[in-house]
């Protein structure tokens, strides 16, 4: 969906809804726009125009806390914040990447989240890893939207521990997985696993920094393997330091199959757009 972009209009209320939405993230310190408000300023034709723009993202330092009012939503920087970028009319927001970021943590449709990679990498000539880095670290990139149009970026996209994966797999003569392909149970979107073999029900999880407790990955890895399917761990040190561990950890996985429900219940198909 393309929305008219609309920052050349009079301000008017929005703006002033963009500065009390910052001075009530900044308290003390600062605090950034970001999300689709600060795309919108940006100019991307893919989000609404700032006037239409009906929550407000903030990105504050990590550990600035603080309710948000209706029509604001926060977002935590991982460490520090980024350097601010000034936009018209003269309002701090995060660097496109991080915004596009936090945008498509309330999307989930392929075409909205395709036209808006089409902008940040095309317009904004943002290197696809650079986006593609964004994106783990927020965490994204196992959805299905994400992770669709992140098979689209090819090698340059890639993180060294999945292309360190790939080598060492086909190394040891193991059969090829598919790579960042939904999984659907059912009918049902599953997970979108890093890897996974689908006659024997073998998913590869790649750890990546930076680690996370608290976002659900490891009640979501429980219930996989609740299902009977096999997982294999392994990190960016261990793939480096520990390759015949690694492989010898998918070799015994796929031996050992097949796991998991019976293929007519499970099933890997690429992402198909929403009919509406």
């Amino acid at each position: 969906m393309t929305y008219a972009n609309g920052t050349r209009r009079t301000s008017g209320g929005w703006e002033a809804r963009y500065r009390a939405a910052l001075e009530r993230g900044a308290g003390r310190g600062e605090a950034l726009l970001t999300g689709v408000a600060a795309l919108a300023l940006y100019g991307f034709r893919s989000v609404p125009a700032a006037a239409d723009v009906r929550v407000v993202d903030v990105l504050v330092p990590p550990r600035r806390r603080f309710t948000a009012p209706p029509g604001v939503r926060v977002h935590h920087a991982l460490r520090r914040l980024p350097p601010p970028v000034r936009l018209p009319p003269g309002l701090p927001a995060a660097p496109p990447v991080r915004a596009a970021a936090d945008a498509l943590r309330d999307v989930l449709d392929h075409d909205r989240t395709a036209a808006l990679f089409r902008e940040l990498l095309d317009t904004r000539a943002t290197p696809p890893a650079t986006a593609a880095t964004a994106l783990r670290a927020a965490g994204l990139h196992t959805r299905p939207d994400v992770a669709a149009v992140l098979a689209t970026l090819g090698p340059a996209a890639r993180p060294p521990a999945e292309t360190r994966a790939r080598t060492l797999l086909r190394a040891a003569e193991l059969p090829p997985p598919l790579w960042h392909i939904p999984l659907h149970l059912d009918g049902y979107w599953l997970t979108t696993p890093h890897a996974h073999w689908p006659r024997t029900g073998v998913l590869l999880h790649l750890t990546e920094p930076p680690y996370r407790h608290d976002d659900g990955t490891v009640e979501h890895h429980n219930a996989l393997e609740s299902l009977g399917l096999h997982l294999v761990h392994t990190t960016p040190r261990q793939l480096f330091r520990e390759p015949d561990a690694f492989t010898a950890a998918v070799r015994d996985a796929l031996a050992a199959g097949p796991h998991g429900p019976a293929r007519d219940r499970l099933r890997a198909r690429p992402w198909r757009r929403r009919v509406s």
